[in-house]
């Protein structure tokens, strides 16, 4: 069994990129690969579970349907039936009360009253159909049609058909085969004795059928189908299998049949849908959500990655400032140690011979010269990144730039055993330059071309005009570099990882200031390398006369 000691031995050997992918894999990846697994299944559960809920919402929207009819119907009985309370059955005011109604309500089709002389026999009474007068007459000798409308009022109230929650008006829709009988929608409104608190008759209304059909259901359902995507298929018939209303057939049936409530019972709706079914809408929703959480995925993980490519990018810089600070602290070390150990010698007289003594002054110099270059390129690295470095730029002569920068490196050269060839073409124009830093360039180009050429120690330097370029190559027949690492090797801090990283040192500084002060002459540097045969660098500045017209 693996112990917690060996564990952690084994990350320990890890790098730092293989620790950032296990955290990445262990506590990012999988979770969200568990995560979407589960939101597939959720997502497959919902599609099978859209079909009941879209049942459920049909059935909600026929509720809306009947509550609407209801409340239509409602207002109808309210200003056509409720004046009739507190008037004579028959009087001649009710009846001028019923001719203004018929008048003023084109969905009546006919209106009438019914008053029982005799409370609790109902035995005869009055009878009341429009234009008909009023007329007392016993049960027995009514008419079939008022016989009828009886039945259908005393129907209605043993149904519980109300349209209101107080119990005041009731519905019935007969369509009854029977000759001569009125058929149709019928508004009752029991007429009671306030003071007794029993009924004493009743009003009602028989609607209009092109009404009905075509505003009371029609009216309904139209504007409940148009509010919503897709198109339902709706047909409203009655118990005898007549249609009431149809907007057309459903594609693939329906999907709802059954009656709707009271008072509307013997009423049948059924719903389905106009040009989809409800399969493809499951499937279309499934799909469209499981799109949604994909682009949620892929910016999730877009996110991921580049947070855990700038914490990359963050840990490595952190080391290379950390490889810096050691690999700085030998640079200065270094000199100084030699500086240190040169002068002590000659302070205490231990050298004799003149030609000695100028060798210590010289590698004196020579390390004095490395240091302050050190020390130079930190402190304009640091000018770099306050945004406080700037340069004068005027008129120069590039050659006179590497003449001077190979006196400076003479020393190195000849102790070292290098040969220095250089190709300068005669009478090169001037470039608009700031000396010191082109120098500062050149400098850290021969520099990392002596530290890196191994044993062929062969450097060679061009100057050339290419169009309206001056171009500056550096090469050398060193360790190289490899190709994947060259578009790096200008980044701060950056060296390449190969075992001439341990073997010299360095800053990791100096190849990123040559950039900036190239560019910053609006030129421009690249590199051309292969391992194990050299490279050679190449600077392109534009000539005075361009960089004066830019």
């Amino acid at each position: 069994m693996l112990s917690r000691s060996m564990f952690r031995g084994a990350i320990s050997k890890l790098s730092l990129r293989q620790k950032l992918a296990m955290l990445a894999l262990v506590g990012v990846f999988l979770p969200l690969c568990i995560l979407t697994y589960m939101q597939y299944h959720s997502l497959a559960e919902l599609r099978d579970k859209t079909k009941v809920a879209f049942k459920d919402n049909l059935r909600q929207g026929q509720t809306i349907l009947e509550q609407r009819m209801k409340q239509r119907l409602q207002d109808i009985a309210a200003q056509t039936l409720s004046p009739v309370a507190g008037k004579h059955v028959a009087s001649e005011e009710l009846e001028e009360y019923f001719a203004d109604v018929k008048h003023s309500h084109a969905e009546i089709e006919e209106i009438f009253a019914f008053a029982y002389r005799n409370d609790t026999q109902k035995t005869d009474g009055y009878a009341y159909l429009y234009p008909d007068k009023f007329q007392t007459i016993a049960q027995a000798k009514f008419t079939p049609a008022q016989s009828h409308i009886l039945f259908l009022f005393d129907k209605s109230r043993a149904d519980q058909n109300f349209l209101d929650g107080n119990r005041q008006y009731l519905f019935l829709y007969d369509s009854s085969p029977i000759s001569g009988m009125l058929q149709g929608t019928y508004l009752f409104y029991p007429l009671n004795d306030l003071g007794k608190g029993s009924q004493i008759g009743f009003a009602g209304v028989l609607l209009n059928e092109h009404f009905v059909k075509d505003q009371l259901i029609a009216g309904t359902i139209k504007p409940l189908v148009a509010s919503h995507s897709p198109r339902f298929a709706v047909t409203i018939s009655d118990e005898s299998q007549h249609v009431l209303y149809s907007n057309g057939p459903p594609k693939n049936g329906y999907l709802v049949q059954n009656n709707l409530d009271r008072p509307f019972s013997n009423w049948k709706a059924a719903i389905g849908l106009l040009d989809t079914n409800v399969d493809d809408l499951a499937r279309d929703s499934f799909l469209h959500s499981a799109g949604a959480t994909l682009l949620v995925l892929v910016f999730l993980l877009g996110g991921i990655a580049l947070t855990i490519r700038a914490t990359d990018r963050e840990a490595r810089l952190a080391q290379a400032k950390s490889n810096f600070v050691a690999n700085v602290s030998h640079e200065l070390k270094t000199p100084l140690s030699l500086i240190s150990l040169f002068s002590e010698i000659l302070e205490l007289g231990r050298v004799n011979k003149e030609e000695k003594k100028a060798e210590y002054y010289g590698i004196i110099r020579h390390e004095s010269r490395r240091l302050n270059k050190t020390i130079d390129n930190i402190l304009d690295f640091s000018r770099i990144e306050a945004g406080r470095k700037t340069y004068q730029l005027v008129a120069g002569d590039v050659a006179a730039v590497i003449d001077s920068v190979l006196s400076t490196y003479r020393y190195q050269i000849i102790n070292s055993g290098f040969d220095i060839q250089t190709d300068i073409q005669p009478d090169l124009p001037p470039v608009l330059i700031d000396r010191d830093a082109i120098a500062q360039a050149i400098s850290n180009l021969l520099d990392n071309a002596i530290k890196y050429s191994g044993k062929v120690k062969q450097i060679s330097i061009t100057a050339r005009v290419l169009g309206s370029q001056l171009s500056i190559v550096i090469a050398d027949h060193g360790a190289g570099i490899p190709r994947a690492e060259q578009a790096k090797i200008f980044e701060k801090f950056y060296r390449v990882g190969n075992g001439l990283v341990h073997d010299v040192k360095g800053s990791g500084l100096g190849l990123s200031l040559v950039k900036h002060i190239i560019e910053a002459h609006g030129g421009a540097i690249s590199v051309d390398s292969d391992e194990g045969k050299g490279s050679r660098f190449t600077i392109l500045l534009p000539l005075a006369s361009r960089s004066v017209d830019a």
